[in-house]
């Protein structure tokens, strides 16, 4: 795989050129498809059945999503002879394209496909998944913004943030435990997407710097389970403790990173008149809220004498941790002051 990781990273990058400098629908497609087979090795690097699953699952539905896309652009090209994104006019079409691109990001209720592929792969790989993979049909969503149904939109995100936090209450695997989150997160990056997308770009760049620095360190700890968790401040106290950062970021509370985009989506929700939307994202969050807690309180705060119900694991040197779990870490620590200084510059652009 060594030999392969030039050749992918140079491929995501020119995918990621063609997405930045092209509105056409065939070549914003074919990125589509060059990044959706890049991906696929890194699903498939290991010789285990989990991942040989993980990895025909994904294709299947991303090939399925890129079918209804070069569907919608066919139909189009038909009856209007446009070809650029921004000339889907036809209200049907739109939708299409716009719940295809759902499936390509992994929104509720075509959500089935993500945790059993983040099951099957390695967490490092998993953030080129999670964070690099969702670039290509997020700008799609950003420059199709004006002409996506908000009804569509919102029902969407509401039920991915509430099925997502449902589901990850009695879960115990922290692999699919960060796939529902990656599915709430994104949620709350498309929710104000029609109203507001520079704050979808804002929220997506934090949203990439805290689940990166939260795999990161889930790999650097070794753990595959919560139950895991419950000695990893004891092997690794530096660790445990960006961890904790990391995933009290995710949850949303303040003064962290990811307090500031929904915060601000709110206050933009609210001043369009979506003021349900906004109240029922906020208590969806909550389910997402619980567990994000759960896996603060096992990987922080059950220390000695506290009874612990797992097995003792084997004591190994601790670890130090390297210079990019903490850069990472650290850009997730956001105060409240920066989140105000974004709040006055929107407004100030809104008039």
């Amino acid at each position: 795989m060594p030999i392969f990781q030039p050749i992918i990273l140079t491929t995501l990058t020119i995918t990621t050129l063609i997405f930045l400098s092209s509105t056409h629908l065939v070549l914003m497609w074919v990125a589509l498809e060059l990044s959706t087979l890049v991906v696929l090795p890194l699903i498939a690097n290991k010789s285990h059945p989990r991942s040989i699953e993980a990895s025909t699952k994904y294709f299947l539905t991303q090939a399925a999503a890129s079918a209804l896309i070069i569907f919608s652009w066919t139909l189009n090209y038909i009856t209007t002879g446009g070809g650029q994104i921004t000339e889907v006019t036809n209200q049907a079409l739109t939708t299409i394209m716009t719940l295809a691109l759902f499936i390509k990001i992994g929104l509720v209720p075509f959500h089935f496909w993500v945790p059993e592929t983040i099951q099957g792969m390695a967490p490092t790989a998993s953030i080129f998944l999670l964070t690099w993979q969702k670039l290509g049909p997020l700008i799609m969503l950003y420059l199709m913004s004006p002409l996506i149904n908000f009804e569509v939109l919102s029902a969407v995100s509401i039920l991915s943030a509430t099925v997502a936090g449902w589901l990850g209450l009695n879960q115990t695997q922290i692999r699919k435990l960060v796939a529902f989150s990656s599915i709430a997160q994104m949620s709350w990056t498309l929710v104000i997407i029609k109203y507001a997308p520079s704050l979808t770009i804002l929220a997506f760049y934090l949203y990439s710097i805290t689940i990166s620095a939260t795999l990161l360190t889930l790999e650097k700890l070794s753990t595959t389970s919560i139950n895991n968790l419950l000695l990893s401040f004891q092997k690794a106290p530096v660790t445990s403790l960006l961890l904790t950062i990391s995933l009290l970021s995710l949850s949303g509370l303040p003064p962290l990173a990811g307090f500031l985009p929904k915060w601000l989506t709110i206050d933009q929700l609210v001043a369009e008149g979506a003021i349900w939307i906004a109240f029922t994202m906020l208590m969806a969050s909550l389910l997402s809220l619980f567990f994000y807690l759960r896996l603060w309180y096992n990987s922080a705060s059950t220390l000695p004498p506290n009874t612990i119900n797992t097995q003792r694991l084997w004591r190994k040197p601790t670890q130090q941790t390297n210079l990019t779990i903490n850069s990472l870490a650290m850009a997730a620590l956001t105060l409240i002051l920066a989140a105000t200084m974004m709040k006055a510059i929107t407004k100030q652009e809104a008039y």
